[in-house]
């Protein structure tokens, strides 16, 4: 592997993992009679996720590459895979036999501290440039952003939800997400490049460094957009939007 790019070793990893958590989720769906639908959902977010491993593994190629894999994995691929999931099946993650991990997984505070913290701690200067100067880096930090917006989304679906009151969870969602809509806006406006690996970086499509740091910035906002109307949609509706939910 070289200090930029993946190798063979890691691509076989990623592909490993996915298709063995595919794997697992097709024995499962069989033995509950899932349905297609819910089947369907989840072996797109398993394609996704593969496919944000292309933005993953070089992170100097380009910024909006990256970060549009980085949110993929998180606000993208996550849904999907909690959408997989029948209501009835994630409403079981919280009886007592699986408490011992439901309780920090699920948990709605702990939830929103950890989404909170890593949208704001992985977009320092620090802890960024080292994922882009060594792309041994870039699979942990995606790997992370996954598990952050499981954790966040499953708060926003019925069943895996903790908080009672929709209108509560959906505003605790909205509040949640306005960091990361932060760093997006910080992105897209700022007047010079935040990251000093990209000063000296060509960039795909021909970009200058801040162009497309500006694109990566856009990419964020627009991968955070459904958390955040999912999110209003539950503090506007309230508890009338119960009916035919996900």
């Amino acid at each position: 592997m070289t200090p930029t790019s993946w190798g063979a070793g890691a691509w076989g990893g990623w592909a490993l993992g996915v298709l063995t958590v595919l794997a697992g989720y097709a024995w499962l769906a069989w033995r509950g009679s899932w349905g297609a639908g819910r089947a369907a959902l989840f072996a797109a977010g398993c394609a996704s996720t593969l496919a944000a491993a292309w933005g993953l593994h070089d992170p100097l190629q380009s910024m909006s590459a990256y970060a549009a894999a980085l949110m993929l994995l998180g606000q993208g691929v996550s849904p999907l895979l909690l959408l997989g999931v029948p209501v009835r099946a994630r409403t079981t993650w919280r009886e007592p036999n699986q408490r011992w991990w439901a309780r920090w997984l699920i948990d709605p505070w702990v939830a929103v501290s950890v989404f909170v913290l890593l949208t704001l701690a992985l977009n320092l200067p620090g802890l960024f440039e080292s994922a882009l100067a060594n792309a041994v880096f870039s699979a942990p930090i995606g790997v992370l952003l996954l598990i952050g917006g499981l954790m966040m989304w499953a708060q926003l679906l019925d069943g895996s939800r903790g908080i009672r009151r929709r209108w509560l969870a959906g505003l605790v969602g909205w509040l949640a997400s306005l960091p990361m809509m932060l760093v997006a806006a910080v992105w897209v406006w700022s007047p010079r490049v935040l990251y000093m690996p990209y000063l000296d970086v060509l960039c795909l499509w021909s970009l200058s460094p801040l162009q497309d740091q500006h694109y990566a910035g856009l990419a964020m906002f627009v991968a955070g957009l459904p958390l955040q109307l999912r999110a209003a949609w539950m503090l506007i509706m309230g508890d009338a939007s119960t009916q035919g939910s996900p």
